[in-house]
């Protein structure tokens, strides 16, 4: 089940983010080599981990922090909006429907362990799971080129908002993603991720 972590029950869960952010220091900073200059201490965290920031977070079967994502909503600093808005042609996407995911990573020891990325398709199920709950019309991402081009060989059709731009060395696009069940069921089937994943289940969560 992929935990959900939010404005709602955050201090219940501290631990569970410090090992989160440990996990995106170890991936973002120590694996890729990423120069980020809030990264301390062995923590990656930056300017848009906030009390209004929402994570998505997988446990391995021991309960230790496998891999996490970020939901950032649009009216709020975000990375597109606020770092990357030349990767779109027209404005960036905005509004209380509409939200970012980030920050997607997964630990080396389960990466090793998971080959064919059900780890993967679980943490974007339980993105889209959650954005159906709370009815949100798109996810915008900073998405590596390779990423989109899986995502449309799984029949999962992501929507450029502009051209393809090098940073770092690497093609980026910036996308939108569709929410609906024909795009959960096909990260389902693609990546045999049961139904559902979410252990969030109450309402409260839909206005928070």
């Amino acid at each position: 089940m992929i935990d959900v972590i939010g404005p709602w029950n955050r201090m219940h869960h501290q631990d569970t983010l410090e090992a989160m952010f440990r996990l995106r220091h170890q991936v973002f900073v120590e694996e890729m080599g990423w120069d980020l200059p809030l990264a301390r201490n062995g923590r990656e965290t930056d300017q848009f981990d906030t009390a209004r920031t929402i994570y998505l977070v997988y446990r391995d079967e021991d309960g230790a922090v496998a891999g996490s994502m970020r939901l950032i909503p649009s009216v709020l600093p975000h990375v597109l909006g606020d770092v990357f808005p030349e990767l779109c042609s027209g404005p960036v996407p905005r509004g209380p429907a509409i939200f970012e995911s980030s920050r997607s990573c997964i630990s080396r020891k389960a990466r090793r362990k998971d080959p064919n990325g059900m780890i993967w398709g679980a943490l974007t199920c339980g993105m889209i799971e959650y954005a159906m709950l709370r009815e949100l019309d798109f996810i915008t991402a900073v998405m590596d080129r390779r990423m989109v081009d899986m995502a449309r060989v799984a029949d999962w059709h992501l929507n450029p908002l502009g051209p393809e731009r090098r940073i770092a060395g690497g093609g980026v696009v910036a996308v939108t993603m569709p929410i609906d069940t024909h795009a959960l069921d096909t990260v389902r089937l693609q990546r045999g991720v049961p139904d559902p994943v979410l252990s969030l289940r109450f309402a409260g969560a839909r206005a928070a």
